[in-house]
Formats: structure tokens, sequence, C-alpha cells
């Protein structure tokens, strides 16, 4: 056997893992971006894709290779699935493209960290059923470390696949994103297993799924008020001119054309619509928004930026959302701001040097209070968040438990046709299901929609288009599991079956070693 040929069936193994990483990404996304007919499927490719993983880990025992499989997998699974962070960094943030390559590169690389850190630790720690015990456990306290660790990012957690229509999709109210994706990798063990010919895989397998209908049928929510006309402004604007001040004008035109023929009581424009702070909005814009808003008994919800001089004497400002209309003033500020583009860290130290790479309006940006309540609009409790906040449930859980509506204003035009909107998307549709609370979410360039509080898209409007998305919503009250006890569950669940594979490696070391005696 030649050299080269040696070589390539030693690392065989690693190149599977990677292309069974890249097998899961297309599960990221919805119904709505996918071939007609493929998403009832589609929910199956990442357990599919871990189970191939998983029976290549329990055919190692070194934990070096356990490590290396998982880092493979991670490769393809976030090389395939965040890719068009380059399109943000190149096209709109005029960065070179050598530095913006990378600097993705090295992103993808500290991702996959997480999953090649699950197969050392299996490996390290555990064997045979154990290990399949395990599995599922770390992999669900890895995705909770990349929420939180470095002011977290928790793309891509396997849970976002088991969304509607996927069959596991009822444990997501139960415990969250973070359940789901324990349970999903739980679900791909078992087939592992059943691969392998052990009975135990159909022991676990069946009852996943029973426990998931079951819990998909409970209405954890019960509707509160009458229909509520809505109506979501897609203004399309093209992101290389949104912050031109020569463009401005053209804005606020287009905004106030599409709103003058809106039709809901409720009305909301994308994030940081009018690309401007609150004191400097023409004064006749503000007027007449008001107004609107007194005539029809409307309320329009408006991103835009907000500045105030802090106790210290320094400027801040916000990414906010204000509402104009019948209702009293209502203003929400982004309380969890995207790691060195919106917020600084050293700032004296790395904003030149961010400055040097990259074009980013409005970078630095100050974070608003952890507690801001609902709106109160349109006979409504509508809680907020902007953009990248709605990918962290946790920190919505305070606010949607006194809400009836989720509302997520956002701006996913830095990314182009990328399939980065459409993931987004598809994070919206588990928050409404975490919640059992209705999820309006508006986008400058889509994709903007209606999502019931089962995560079912009621309407959208099509991609990098200008108009007005008209529906009817009914508000919700109620707390599922999730909104009592957040991460909490689905981390006690973690640490159980963490106890249980020890307890069970404990067991078999003391056979073994009687046997031996």
């Amino acid at each position: 056997m030649s050299a080269s040929l040696s070589r390539l069936l030693r690392y065989r193994h690693s190149f599977l893992a990677l292309l069974l990483g890249a097998l899961a990404v297309p599960a990221f996304l919805p119904a709505e971006a996918l071939p007609s007919g493929t998403a009832g499927l589609v929910w199956l490719l990442p357990i599919v894709s871990l189970a191939w993983l998983i029976g290549l880990w329990q055919r190692t025992n070194a934990p070096r290779a356990g490590f290396v499989l998982g880092f493979a997998y991670g490769l393809g699974l976030f090389g395939g699935g965040i890719h068009w962070i380059y399109i943000a960094l190149t096209t709109f943030g005029d960065m070179a493209t050598w530095i913006a390559v990378l600097l993705m590169l090295l992103l993808i690389a500290y991702m996959a960290l997480y999953p090649a850190l699950v197969g050392y630790l299996a490996v390290r720690f555990f064997t045979g059923g154990a290990r399949l015990l395990v599995i599922p456990a770390l992999w669900g306290l890895s995705e909770l470390l990349r929420a939180h660790l470095f002011s977290g990012l928790p793309w891509l957690a396997m849970g976002y696949t088991q969304a509607t229509p996927g069959l596991l999709r009822g444990y997501i109210p139960l415990g969250g994103v973070y359940l789901a994706s324990v349970v999903c990798v739980a679900f791909a063990a078992a087939l592992a297993a059943a691969r392998e010919k052990q009975p135990i895989g159909a022991v676990i397998a069946l009852p996943l799924l029973i426990g998931g209908f079951i819990l998909n049928v409970i209405e954890w929510s019960e509707p509160v008020g009458e229909p509520l006309p809505v109506s979501l402004i897609q203004g399309n604007i093209a992101q290389d001119i949104k912050f031109d001040p020569a463009f401005l004008g053209e804005t606020y035109a287009r905004y106030r054309h599409l709103a003058e023929k809106s039709q809901g009581r409720l009305v909301m424009l994308p994030e940081s619509a009018f690309p401007d702070f609150a004191d400097q909005v023409p004064e006749e814009e503000v007027i007449a928004f008001t107004q609107m808003g007194i005539e029809r008994q409307a309320d329009f919800l408006i991103g835009m930026f907000t500045r105030r001089v802090n106790i210290k004497g320094r400027d801040e400002y916000f990414n906010s959302v204000l509402s104009l209309g019948q209702s009293p003033l209502n203003v929400y500020r982004k309380r969890h701001l995207v790691l060195f583009s919106e917020k600084i860290p050293f700032e004296n130290i790395v904003a030149p040097l961010m400055n040097a790479l990259i074009a980013m309006p409005l970078a630095g940006q100050s974070e608003g209070a952890a507690d801001q309540p609902p709106f109160s609009v349109a006979g409504e409790k509508v809680a907020i968040s902007i953009c990248f906040e709605d990918v962290f449930g946790s920190e919505q859980i305070q606010s949607a438990r006194q809400a009836t509506l989720l509302a997520n204003f956002t701006n996913d035009a830095w990314f182009g046709r990328s399939m980065a909107a459409w993931q987004h998307h598809r994070i919206a549709t588990v928050r409404a299901l975490e919640t059992a609370r209705p999820m309006l979410r508006v986008n400058n360039t889509g994709i903007t929609a209606v999502i019931d509080h089962r995560g079912r898209v009621v309407k959208n409007l099509p991609w990098f288009t200008t108009d007005v998305l008209e529906a009817e919503i009914v508000g919700r009250k109620g707390d599922t599991p999730y909104l009592r006890w957040g991460d909490w569950f689905g981390f006690g669940v973690m640490l159980v079956l963490v106890g249980v594979a020890v307890g069970v490696s404990r067991f078999k070391r003391t056979v073994i070693e009687r046997n031996e005696s």
C-alpha cells in the first residue's frame, strides 16, 4: 500500500465526520427555504449525521481521536452554517478579503472546539452504554457553555433543527432549545445503538418519539382578547445606502408612504428603520406618525437610535425601538450587543484596530437595562427584542411572561442573500414555541413574518421586496414550563444523564475488578 493511500485511509473517518457535520446544515432552515415536500424529512438529517458520528466515537478508545472527530464534525457544521459572516465583513464592512477569510476560519474553528470537547470527554472517561448516555448531556452542556462564554454565540444549537415540523418539537416549550438539543442527540445515540444491534436503542428511541408527540398536543397558553390587525413594514433599504446621509430623505419618504397604506392597529418598522438618533428625526415625521396613530387608534413601533449623557458625563447611544401613536411613549434599548461590532471590549485599545479593519456604523454602543418591561400598545403587552437578541431565549423570559406577543426588529441585509436570514427566521419560530406566544418579525429586507404560538409561519413577505405584511393575531397568556424554569430544567436533565453515566461506568468497573480477582 502506498504511503499516500495509507495516509488517506488514516484520515478517512475525519473526512467522513466533516461531511456529516455539513449534512446537518439544511435542517437549520425553515420549510419556506426548502424544496417543496422536503421539510417533513429534513429534521432527520442532523439525527442521522449525529448517529453516524456517535458510531465513530463508539469505535475508538483514543481521546485524541474523539477530539479530532468532533472537531471535524464541527468544521463541517459551522463551516457550512456560518460562512455567510464573510459577506458582512467584506461586502458591507469593506474589510480586506484575506483578513475576512482568516477571521471567518478562526470563528469556525473556535465553534468546532465545542463538539471536539464532547468527543474528547466522552471517549476519555466513558465506554459502551455509559458513553451513549453521556454524549447527549455533554452536547447540551457544550451548547450552554457556548451560549454564555465570551458574551455568547449560540447560533446553530442542535435543538433548532427540531422546530416545526420536527417530531421532537414538543420538548421545546418544556425545556427550551437546549433540552431539544439533548433529546435530538439522545435520539441519534439510540439510532447508533440500534445500528450496532443493541436493543437499548429501540427502548430509548420509542419513548422519545412518544413523549414528543404527547408534549406537542399540549396547549401551554390560552388566547386573550380579540384578534388584532397588525402591519409589518418591510422597507427593503439596501445596506450599502442605508446609512448614507444623502439617502435619508428617501428612507423617510418610503416608510411614511408604506405606513400610510398600512391597515393595522399595531404597525412595526424594522431595526434602524430611521437610521438616525431619535432627537434628529425630522419633526414632521414624528408628527405625521403620531397623528396617524391617533386618528387610526394605532401604534407605530419604529427602530431608531437613542442617546443620553450618563452620570459620568459620557455620551451613550443605544439601538432602540420607540412607539408613536395613541399610546404613551414606550422606549426599548437593546440589551445584548454583538461583540466586536456593537460592543467593543477594551475600547481604548480595540476600537482603533477595529476602525482600521472594518467600516461599522455606530459601533461601540451601550447596553440597555436587563429588566425592561413589555410595551403597552394596541391593547397588547409586546415583549421587544432587536436583531441578535432573540438568539438568547433565557434573556427573553422575564419580559415574555408579562407579554401577550413577542416582537423582533431586525436587519439581516448585512448578510445579503445568504442562508443567515433564513436561519434567523428559524430561531424566531423556536422563541415562539418556548413561550407559547405569537412572534411578529419585521426585517429590513426579509424575512418579515407572522409566527403563531406553535412556531408555525402564518404569513411572510417575499425576500427583498418593498411591501406591508397585513395579518391578524391573537395574543396569548399562560406560562410554559420553559417560562417557569428557563434553561435550568434542561441543565438538570444534562446533570442527571452525566450522573447515570458515571454510575454505569463505576458499576462496570466494579464488576470487571471482581471478575479479575
